[in-house]
Parts: C-alpha cells; structure tokens; sequence
C-alpha cells in the first residue's frame, strides 16, 4: 500500500512536470505564430485545431480510459483492441479526406480543404502507439510518458515556429508541425510495445471480446464529445458567420486567458473530488467545502484576470505587434468569462462524488442548447467584441443558473454565502485593478517593460496587503485543504 502511495506521489510530480512544460512550450508557439502569422492565419489555425482536437476524440472513443478501468485484459481482448483502433484511424483519415470540401465551404475559407486533408495523415500514425501508451498510464509508468510527450511537444512546437518564421507557410506550419509531433508521439511507444513480448499485439481480431470495451467507450464518446461542443461551438460558430479575421481575434484572447487558468486551477480540482467524496453523506460539511473552494478559485483567478485586464493594452502589443490591438478588449471582455469558467469548475466534481453524474451530463446538454443560440444572436452585430460581451455574461448567468437548478439541491440555501466568497476576492481585485490604473497615468518614459515588470510587482503587493488584511483565515483554511486535513468543521 506504502508503494502504491509513494508511486502514485511520483506519478502526480511527473505528471505536473510535463504539464508545465508542455504548457510553457503552447504558449510560447501560441505568441510566436500569432505575432508571426497574424489575426486571419491564425484565425485558420483555429479551426484546423478545432478539427483535429473534435477527431481526436473519436479516435480515442473513450477506449483507452475502459482498458485502464479494467482490472485484467487478456491478450485477446488487448490484439484485438490495437487492430480496432488501427481501424478507427483509417477511418478518420477517410472521413476527413472526403468531408474537408463540405467543412471548407461551410467555413467559406476553400484553403481548409487541402490542410485538413493533410491533417488527417496524422490519424493513420497515432494508433500504431495509442494502445502502449495506455498500458503504460496503467502501470503508472509516467517517467517514460513524461519524456516522450515533452519530446513530442518540444520538436512539434520548434518545427512549427521554425516553419511559420522562416518559410512563409502560413497556416501549413502548424499542419505539418502536428504531423511530426504525432510521429514523435507515436513511434517511440510503438517500438517500445513491440519489443516487449507481454504488449506485443498477436494476428488476431475478436469482436465479441471487445464489444463491451467500444460500449463503455460509445458512451465516453457521447459524454466528452458534448464537452468539446460546449467549448468550443462559440469559435466554430464566429468562424461561420464573423469570419477567419475575427475569430483569430477571439480565438488568441480565448487562449491567452483559459491557458494559465486552466493550468492554475488543476491542483485545486484535483484535490476536490477526493475531498467532496470522504464527506459525501453531510450537507453542511459539503457546504462548506464547496465554498471553500469556491472562495481559493475566486481568489487566485480574480487577481490574475484584473492584471491581464490592466497589462493587456502593454503587454499584447508588446508581444504580439500592433495589428492585434484590436484583440485588447476583447481579452479584457473575456476575462469575466475566464473567472465564472474557473468557478463553475468544481461543480462537476461535487456532482460525480455525490453520486449525481445524470446531472452533469443533462447540464452539458443545454449548455450545448443555449450557448450556439446566444453566440449565434450576438454575431449578428457583426462585432465580435459584442459577441465576447454575451459570451462573457451567458457564463456568469449560467454559474448562478447552475446553482439554483443543481447546487442548491446538495448543500442546500447558500446563495448570500456563495455570493460573499466571490466578490470578497473580487472586490479586493478592483482595488488592486483601480491603483494600477491610477500609477500607469504617472508612468512616462520607463518604457512598456517598464510598466508591465511595476504593475505586477505593485500589483502583488497590494493583493497581498488586502488578504492579509480581509482574508486572513482563507490563507489558514487553504493549509489544511492541500494537507488533506480536515478543513471543513462542524458549525
């Protein structure tokens, strides 16, 4: 049991290793490809990445998740699952191959056609090491994945920069650039599985072994398939009716904000799920916890999000150059959303822990229903800083929408205390975000660096100052909640 702790400890470690090193490197190819390539191609980057991320999922269908789940797999079962997902790649290839003119035309841009068809090479590379590095996930084996995806990652991402700065291919860099990094992803494991007599796939199909694995995977499939829509329908809906140009805007806004959210709120959910599971029978203390928690999102994000919103008109020019100004407000705009993203988070794993996974998927259900009717409406202004507004608001009236019709039921009426736990680190935000603005007037003649390197040091500080001050006890709770102790008393 000690052994299973401490590898489970080192699997955690490694895992979050290559997740920040993977998350620099994205970023990093993010800014250079946008001050590169600019809005309209980076527009067309987005939605060739929309579709390889959709076909990823099917590719996967879940499959690999039902071969970790399962206690034992035989031979059989593992020869015919690594023929199937073979299967399933060629398949792709093709769908997307005959499939890219109808996406092309219902994009209105006819140079998807080629790059998608393209793309879909990387569908028949993928599966030849899928399986091996399944089975490696089982055996809990993330020293050799973390070297292979930051390997990966790491010539994917120079190729594609290499290619966007010095050969003018464009949108192509990043097509030829998921190519390689698929190959680079692929091979090693493949080698590796082949070699080893026990993962080694034998010359035989059996369908009627593997029929209760592709079940159990249609229905991940259904499930995180929804998930992608909810996410991504607004880019593939601005990609439609507002064009390339605005949803490059969109598209880098989106990125710059959701990437270090994403990223900073990991560990927080990572740690709720096992914590809302040991008190799943108490109201109260779920109440508490699910507050809580709540409260650590609101303030670690709403700091951060207020300093974008300060630093944007320096750093994204900056960064980016002068033709993405135009994406200044809408990152600004788009912060709100980043901020009840962040909140709604926890809300899944309360609902798996308890017990009540229908609930989450009948909510990713009319998630999927509204958000293309509102984006939809909003894109008809033909302003995409419009459509960025609805979006952001439609994220903070789903939040609370989501209390009343589901959170409610669990931890009962907690609508004042849930409201406290937000605008406390909000409110601390605003202060924050008023005296920057206030200093950035005084600021002449340090230069751009300058003033972003001042502002997220005073920034910092004054931040700092006001939670010692007003949340003093969030700092106490928080120790005990990554402890693992218990943080959420009677009464």
């Amino acid at each position: 049991m000690a052994s299973l702790k401490k590898q489970a400890a080192n699997s955690v470690k490694l895992t979050s290793i290559s997740m920040l090193v993977t998350s620099v490197l994205q970023i990093a190819q993010l800014l250079i490809l946008g001050r590169v390539l600019g809005p309209e191609i980076f527009g067309l980057i987005a939605l060739v990445q929309i579709v390889i991320q959709f076909s990823q999922l099917f590719l996967e269908m879940g499959i690999t998740d039902a071969i970790i789940q399962k206690e034992k797999v035989t031979k059989i079962e593992l020869s015919s699952l690594y023929w199937f997902s073979l299967f399933v790649g060629l398949v792709l290839f093709v769908v997307l191959l005959l499939s890219a003119p109808l996406i092309a035309f219902l994009f209105d841009e006819t140079s998807l056609t080629a790059m998608i068809q393209v793309v879909g090479i990387s569908f028949l590379i993928l599966p030849f090491g899928l399986q091996f590095q399944t089975l490696a996930t089982k055996k809990l084996e993330f020293a050799q994945i973390t070297k292979n995806e930051i390997l990966a990652t790491a010539i994917g991402v120079l190729l594609t920069i290499y290619l966007a700065a010095f050969t003018g291919l464009g949108a192509w860099s990043l097509v030829y650039g998921h190519i390689v990094t698929s190959f680079f992803r692929s091979i090693p494991w493949m080698i590796s599985g082949y070699r080893d007599p026990e993962t080694r796939p034998q010359a035989i199909f059996s369908w009627p072994s593997i029929k209760g694995f592709v079940t159990f995977g249609m229905y991940r499939l259904g499930s995180t398939s929804i998930n992608y829509f909810t996410t991504k329908i607004d880019q593939m809906i601005i990609g439609i009716t507002l064009g390339s140009v605005a949803l490059g805007y969109y598209s880098m806004a989106m990125n710059l904000i959701m990437q270090p959210v994403q990223k900073l709120n990991s560990m927080i959910n990572r740690v709720a799920f096992p914590v809302f599971s040991k008190i799943q029978l108490d109201s109260s203390k779920l109440r508490k916890a699910y507050l809580l928690i709540t409260n650590m999102l609101s303030s670690f994000n709403a700091p951060l999000l207020a300093g974008v919103i300060v630093l944007a008109p320096y750093a994204v020019p900056l960064l980016l150059g002068d033709e993405w100004e135009r994406s200044v407000i809408i990152i600004q705009i788009l912060c709100l959303y980043g901020l009840f993203k962040a909140l709604g988070n926890p809300s899944g794993s309360l609902f798996i822990a308890v017990g009540k996974v229908r609930w989450s998927f009948y909510w990713q259900l009319f998630q999927l229903a509204i958000i293309p009717l509102v984006v939809f409406l909003a894109s008809l202004s033909g302003e995409i800083v419009i459509v960025a507004a609805a979006v952001g608001l439609l994220r903070v009236s789903l939040f609370y929408l989501s209390y009343f019709v589901r959170i409610r039921q669990i931890i009962g009426d907690s609508l004042g205390e849930l409201t406290l736990s937000i605008a406390q680190p909000i409110g601390n935000s605003a202060i924050m975000l008023a005296i920057l603005y206030l200093i950035n007037t005084q600021l002449s003649g340090i230069g751009t660096i300058g003033i972003i390197i001042i502002d997220a040091a005073i920034g910092m500080l004054i931040y700092g100052l006001l939670v010692f001050l007003n949340q003093r006890e969030l700092v106490v709770e928080m120790r005990g909640f990554f402890q693992k102790r218990t943080v959420v008393k009677e009464g």
